[in-house]
């Protein structure tokens, strides 16, 4: 996994997303990223979303094209495509979003910075997994625990894929 920190990161640091609920497998790449990308709740109003982005600073991402028609604001991002690669190229060629920034440094499950394991709470993960380099990480929300076994290698190959 990537040694890279939240505050130590490289290019689009800025960028905070916003996905509509049509998004949520894009929104758990983009945190695997380390992109701030947090998901609208289901069943969320348009303008509770647009209102809530503008609170927090985020760009809004859709697949509704009538969604990103209501609001004339450059921060609604409609994408074309239903296809996860082809979002990833386009979020790429249009928000600069480099899929190599920071992987594993955010749950990809909830949006939250991770941290760094500690010695107590490593000894809960297979004996595999601890004989491993490392980072081991985990959420401070959820617990869930990251590290860098076969799961995470195959999430940071295509992050390589899209980063290329």
């Amino acid at each position: 996994m990537n040694e890279a920190r939240p505050d130590k990161v490289r290019g689009s640091a800025h960028v905070r997303l916003m996905c509509d609920e049509m998004l949520a497998g894009l929104a758990r790449w983009l945190r695997a990223a380390g992109y701030d990308a947090r998901l609208a709740a289901r069943g969320q109003k348009d303008e509770d979303i647009v209102a809530c982005s503008r609170l927090e600073d985020r760009t809004i991402l859709t697949l509704d094209r009538r969604f990103a028609g209501k609001d004339a604001s450059p921060n609604v991002r409609h994408l074309d495509s239903h296809d996860l690669d082809g979002q990833a190229w386009q979020l790429k060629e249009t928000l600069g979003i480099d899929w190599l920034r920071a992987p594993f440094t955010r749950c990809m499950m909830d949006n939250t910075p991770l941290k760094e394991l500690d010695e107590t709470r490593l000894e809960r993960l297979p004996a595999a997994a601890r004989r491993l380099p490392g980072p081991f990480r985990e959420c401070p929300t959820c617990g869930r625990a990251y590290w860098p076994g076969s799961h995470a290698r195959r999430i940071l190959h295509r992050l390589e894929t899209w980063a290329s």
